[in-house]
């Protein structure tokens, strides 16, 4: 029954039995008590008697009626106002609000379903506050770990330019060159880390489209291409790449720059977060006319449940790796939403010890 409906019956009722008890109270009053107590009509303060009466029992009644429905308004209008200061806690009672087969208590039970709604919303309000706190907390570790990120390469680039730049020192040129290398690779770290940073900028939630540059080409090519560039990374010598495909020849259209950005990442995350010998495979296979798979596996050390939760999540540092390095925290989020761009999906199923493996389904039309 709505609660409009039960209120009006409630209220109906109630005030019928209202005056069908004064009514009576009058009478009885009127006819036995006043006999009993001498008061008759020639009285000088008979009329001031049934007065009293009367006041008497309005006030009883409304006492009664406030409670009824009063005192469950009262409750929630206290119960909104500790939510509206931050308390999501109810209001105290002196008796519990539910009985022992867990329904409302009278008069709360008239009000049963705006007290759950408001109970509802203090649960999701409390839970807001709680992933507003730890999307704070992990933004704070977040630029901690970002200047951190920052400033190491730096401090690299600017000792190797100052040994360069003493001329108390007569480098050869196999220490120049080793000197360049070290000030190229700290460079080129620096520029992913800003890459990441110029594209989570641009990344505004549902409002946000990436401008892609798609045109079709043939995803085996493409893919053989990226694995040997991967596979000539130094990081990647003592690791077992291996490439799985059925087919030579499946033409869809993609960004080719940002789809290298998003498989890099995942095959170096694959290097970086597992230890040496690690072998990783790549399969791709056609799911139908108008879609594809692409798997990247690996026999690693596996994710536990709490970094497969927030894997996906920006700015979330996951603590599940054996490199000295921590990422950027936008890497996951980035590749999720470059897939999502290409109106692909991805997913990834992992348990610590058993490695990791993520699938990404790309269609293979354009995307309008």
């Amino acid at each position: 029954m709505k609660i409009k409906l039960r209120f009006g019956i409630h209220f109906v009722i109630g005030l019928f039995i209202w005056l069908m008890s004064m009514g009576i109270s009058i009478m009885l009053t009127i006819e036995f008590l006043f006999p009993l107590l001498h008061v008759t009509d020639g009285d000088p303060y008979y009329d001031i008697w049934v007065l009293l009466v009367f006041l008497i029992h309005i006030t009883a009644c409304s006492i009664i009626f406030s409670w009824y429905f009063g005192s469950p308004l009262w409750y929630m209008m206290g119960w909104i106002s500790n939510l509206s200061q931050g308390v999501y806690s109810p209001p105290e009672l002196k008796r519990s609000l539910l009985t022992g087969s867990h329904t409302h208590r009278r008069p709360y039970r008239l009000y049963h379903e705006v007290i759950s709604n408001i109970d509802s919303l203090s649960i999701s309000l409390q839970k807001a506050k709680q992933d507003r706190n730890r999307l704070e907390e992990a933004k704070k570790d977040w630029i901690a770990g970002i200047s951190h990120d920052l400033k190491t390469p730096l401090t690299y680039i600017t000792g190797y330019s100052a040994l360069l730049l003493n001329e108390e020192y007569t480098w050869s040129e196999e220490e120049k060159k080793s000197f360049l290398h070290e000030i190229q690779k700290k460079g080129l770290h620096m520029e992913a880390l800003i890459q990441d940073l110029n594209i989570s900028l641009q990344i505004n939630g549902a409002q946000w489209k990436l401008p892609l540059n798609q045109k079709e080409t043939n995803i085996i090519s493409f893919l053989k291409n990226l694995l040997a560039d991967t596979w000539n990374d130094p990081r990647a010598f003592s690791y077992e790449l291996q490439f799985n495909s059925k087919e030579e020849y499946i033409p869809i259209t993609f960004d080719e720059r940002l789809m290298y950005r998003v498989l890099q990442n995942l095959l170096m995350n694959s290097i970086l977060h597992n230890p040496p010998g690690t072998a990783i495979d790549v399969t791709i296979q056609k799911e139908s006319n108008q879609s594809i798979s692409i798997k990247i596996t690996d026999n690693g050390v596996g994710m536990d449940q709490e970094t497969l939760s927030n894997l996906f999540q920006k700015y979330y540092r996951g603590t599940t790796t054996i490199s000295s390095e921590f990422g950027t925290g936008l890497g996951m989020a980035i590749v999720k939403n470059l897939i999502h761009a290409h109106g692909g999906q991805i997913s990834v199923e992992s348990t610590p010890g058993n490695g990791t493996s993520f699938t990404i389904l790309l269609p293979s039309e354009l995307v309008p």
